[in-house]
């Protein structure tokens, strides 16, 4: 046996406090009987009330209430081995962390945005390997294929220009660092080659490799580029940041404030065998690269084992449910209407406390 939701074993205490409060208000009645006048009157003109129904209607409500809280922590029995095949592509997600990615014409700046929209579109996959490259001048393997999705959201939030000392911003470099995390996953235990793609994210400002070069790299690899371009097409300028603040903008050799803008003419030639997503102030068609990923072919790549259990939560509920409605449909007063005016009549004078 097993519980589904285990964090919920404190509600158990709502049970023995049900327990204790009919407890207490049965103190109270009797105090109130005691200040009220003579007890043996008070319970003879009361007689309609059953004390032994309000007893069972206290043990009804505590047990629903056990068996309400029993269905919340969720009761599982048995386990049956499930397997499931994995099926999907390979992505490397090729991010740019150069200093240009900090410019602010995209709210909070250039790459808070892009790993924003990553997030989202990780939240989307289901069943692809992906890893993470980081690069400026240089880059470097963040995250190696996997398709565990939480730890490339963790190498992602710690992503920034710090990493990659080299400045600049060369998509060459990174896409041979992309190939290398290929390599290292190359084959399914199979020997099929899977499908791998890689996603350059960035403001587009190469300034090292030839595109063309790149292309043609890629396609001898059988790799399938795509790109996302980050920011506006006007000129902004690039912050440089003290202690979280910012102090300053990034100045030539004569002084002047330097600008980047997007360039997205080279990140469409990137794309040119793949497609071309952008990332703008008030919108974003990254969200699109789902439908693409899924008109490529999938491959498998292997069988995970499962426990699977047996949910039996509806039975607890049921019957917490018909316990607390059956307490709701005694009701306290016995059969004998009106018994308790005839007792009243009964009794003798010495009997009535004035």
């Amino acid at each position: 046996m097993d519980w589904l939701h285990p964090q919920y074993v404190w509600l158990l205490l709502l049970v023995p406090l049900s327990a204790g409060l009919f407890v207490y208000a049965a103190f109270i009645r009797q105090r109130l009987a005691d200040v009220f006048g003579d007890r043996k009157m008070v319970t003879r003109l009361s007689s309609a009330i059953s004390p032994r129904r309000r007893r069972w209607k206290a043990l009804m409500t505590t047990m629903g209430l056990l068996f309400l809280v029993l269905a919340a922590l969720g009761p599982r029995f048995g386990t049956r081995i499930r397997e499931v095949r994995r099926e999907g592509i390979d992505l490397i997600i090729a991010l740019d962390v150069s200093d240009s990615m900090m410019a602010e014409d995209v709210a909070p700046n250039r790459l808070e945005r892009a790993k924003n929209e990553i997030r989202k579109m990780l939240d989307e996959l289901t069943g692809d390997r992906v890893g993470l490259v980081t690069f400026a001048g240089d880059a470097f393997i963040q995250c190696p294929l996997t398709t565990d999705y939480s730890a490339v959201r963790l190498f992602l939030d710690v992503a920034d220009p710090s990493l990659i000392p080299t400045p600049g911003t060369d998509f060459g470099a990174s896409l041979k660092m992309a190939m290398k995390a290929f390599r290292a996953r190359s084959a399914d235990a199979n020997g099929e080659t899977r499908t791998r793609v890689i996603l350059f994210v960035s403001d587009g400002e190469n300034h090292v490799a030839d595109l063309e070069t790149i292309l043609d790299s890629a396609r001898k690899e059988n790799i399938i580029l795509f790109s996302a371009g980050v920011g506006e097409t006007v000129g902004t300028p690039i912050p440089i940041y003290s202690n979280g603040r910012r102090v300053d903008y990034k100045k030539d050799r004569n002084g002047r404030i330097v600008t980047t803008k997007l360039e997205e003419k080279a990140l469409q030639e990137l794309a040119r065998d793949g497609a071309y997503f952008r990332i703008a102030r008030t919108s974003s068609s990254l969200p699109k690269i789902k439908a693409a990923l899924d008109r490529l072919d999938k491959s498998s790549f292997g069988a995970e084992e499962f426990e699977e259990y047996d949910e039996k939560y509806q039975w607890p509920l049921i019957a917490g449910l018909f316990l607390l409605f059956a307490d709701r449909l005694l009701p306290d007063r016995s059969r004998r209407q009106g018994h308790g005016i005839q007792d009243y009549r009964d009794l003798s004078e010495e009997d009535v406390v004035t």
